[in-house]
Formats: C-alpha cells, structure tokens, sequence
C-alpha cells in the first residue's frame, strides 16, 4: 500500500484468497466454478511468491533466507494447528469429541501431509495450511535452483512430475514433499519472469492454454491431480497473468475495492490461517446456534467470510500472535 508495496500483486492475492474461500464453500455444488478456481488460484500464490524471492550469491547468504522462510511460515503452521488441537481438547470437555481427535490433530502437526497415514486414530492431514509447508519447500529448493537460471525452469518440471508420478504409486509424503515439488516450477516462473517482459503472443497462448485446460483438463494441487502435464502449468500461467491486468484495472478504476482486495492479499497467509480453523472449528455453525432466529442461506454463507475475517483480524491484533502472524 505504500511505495514499497506493488499494489496489483496484493489484489492479486486478495482475489484469489476469495476464489479460494468460495471454492471450498461452493465448489462441492458447483464443479465448473470449482475446475476454474482450481486451475489457477493456487499456483497463483505460488507464482508471485516466486516473483519477490531474492536472489542468493553465498552460502551465508542462503542461510539467512532459509531462516527467514522457516520464521514466516513454520509459525503461522504451527499456531494454526496447535489451535485446532486447542480446539479438539475443548470438544472433549463439552463431550462432543474425544481424545481421538486430539491425537490426530497433534500428529497431523508432524506428518503434516494432505493425504496422511490412516492410523487408529483417524487419517492424519492438515487442510488448507499445506500450503505454507509447500511454499516452504519450494522456496528452499528455489535458493540452488536460481543459479542454474534458464535451466531451473526445466529442472523443477522435470522434479515434478517426477512427484506426480511417485504419489500415483505411494501417495504420501511428509511434509508435503510432493506438493513442495510440484509448486516448485510454479515459484521457478515466478522468479524468472521478474526481470523479463513477456511479448503479447506469449500472454495470449498462456490464456489460451488456460481455457484449454479448464475445459479439457484437470487440475487440483492439493490432490496432486494434473490431467495434462504441462498443459496445466500453462494454464494456470495464463490464469495467473489474466488475473494480473484484471486486478491491474482494478487498481486503476475501483480504489475502494482495491483497497480493500489489497488489505486481504497483505494479510493473506493470516485469511488462509483463519480459513481453515472456521473449517475445522464449524465456527459459523456454533455462532448461528446461538442466534435464536432462523438465518437465511445467503447469510449464513455470507457469515463465514465475515467469521474469517475476523478470526484474521484478531491474529493481527493480539500481542503474541500479530508477532507470528506479521
């Protein structure tokens, strides 16, 4: 929001925190709007992640961008779902859960992996945060990755499929390895693009590729689900640079909305955070339990964004956690 900042990249990642948030509140009933968000939003994230990664010439150097990943996005990860723990204790005490659930949630903390072990408490897995190990992962590997410079595009293609076809055989990973490895030639573009200008033609046959793929193929990282590999990777290029002259427009016509859509892509790792724990908590539901009136559809919907939000505004206010989630 100030000189510092590039406003189009934060609309950027407000909008697509709402595409996110709507797929998983709409999707299930909606596959087409599902299959679009899906083929680009969250590559999206991983691409202008990408885009701000700084370049390393030292091993100290690299060392302290290591540091700095781990202390932006381990924390958040780790509240998050130490929270949901929290949570799944207190269920226990009100005997609407058991301790079952409370030992998932802490082992899902180390398994950390979408598809986890199904174990004798249930299958591990962590929702909407492997996302943050994944950035995590991608940006390290990012580090060696830029020196190659022309050939670290290539390179983390080739590690990603590799990826893909080894969840087609075991398909699981701690840590969400195998996401890690399949956002890497997202973030890889990214940072290539950043001190290049691609040619018009190049823009149309990304958006081209785009429809393409929403209409032919599949896509879906969190399912490790790539219908047509490259093909996907274009499009989701191709969503990501459409998006970025919508949001340009944007900026240049509708500053109330682009400030707020700013706001949400400053804080958007908090939303993510906050997403996930109105998900697993049924936030929303426990509120219009005590609301003694009947609640329209719309408005409950309407209701969990706002719950969201302000479970995210609330991260940033108090003392300890607007330290972890800065």
């Amino acid at each position: 929001m100030n000189g510092q900042r590039n406003q189009t990249f934060d609309i950027m990642k407000g909008i697509g925190i709402l595409l996110m948030m709507s797929c998983h509140y709409f999707g299930w009933n909606h596959p087409w709007l599902a299959r679009t968000i899906d083929s680009f939003h969250m590559p999206m994230f991983f691409i202008v992640a990408g885009y701000f990664s700084k370049p390393n010439s030292t091993v100290s150097s690299a060392k302290r961008l290591i540091g700095k990943y781990c202390n932006r996005l381990i924390g958040p990860f780790a509240v998050t779902e130490l929270l949901l723990a929290m949570w799944a204790i207190l269920m226990v005490f009100t005997k609407d859960g058991n301790w079952n659930t409370v030992i998932n949630k802490l082992l899902s903390i180390f398994w950390a992996d979408p598809y986890g072990l199904q174990t004798q408490f249930g299958q591990l897995h962590i929702g909407v945060t492997w996302f943050l190990i994944s950035l995590l992962i991608g940006k390290v590997l990012l580090i060696p990755l830029s020196r190659l410079n022309n050939w670290s595009i290539p390179i983390s293609m080739f590690l990603a499929y590799g990826a893909i076809l080894l969840h087609r055989v075991f398909p699981y990973s701690i840590w969400c390895l195998s996401l890690g490895l399949t956002a890497l030639p997202f973030i890889a573009i990214g940072w290539w693009v950043r001190n290049r200008e691609l040619p018009l033609w190049v823009g149309i046959i990304l958006i081209i590729s785009w429809v393409l793929s929403i209409l032919f193929s599949k896509m879906n990282m969190y399912g490790m689900d790539y219908g047509c590999y490259p093909l996907n990777v274009m499009g989701a290029c191709g969503g990501t640079y459409f998006l970025y002259y919508i949001s340009k427009l944007i900026e240049s016509h509708t500053k109330n909305i682009a400030h707020f859509l700013s706001i949400l892509g400053i804080f958007s790792l908090t939303v993510v955070c906050a997403h996930y724990l109105e998900i697993e908590t049924h936030m929303t539901n426990h509120i219009c339990a005590l609301i003694p009136l009947a609640i329209p559809i719309c408005l409950k919907w309407l209701l969990r964004y706002l719950v969201t939000f302000g479970i995210a505004y609330a991260f940033i206010k108090m003392p300890y956690l607007k330290k972890v989630f800065r």
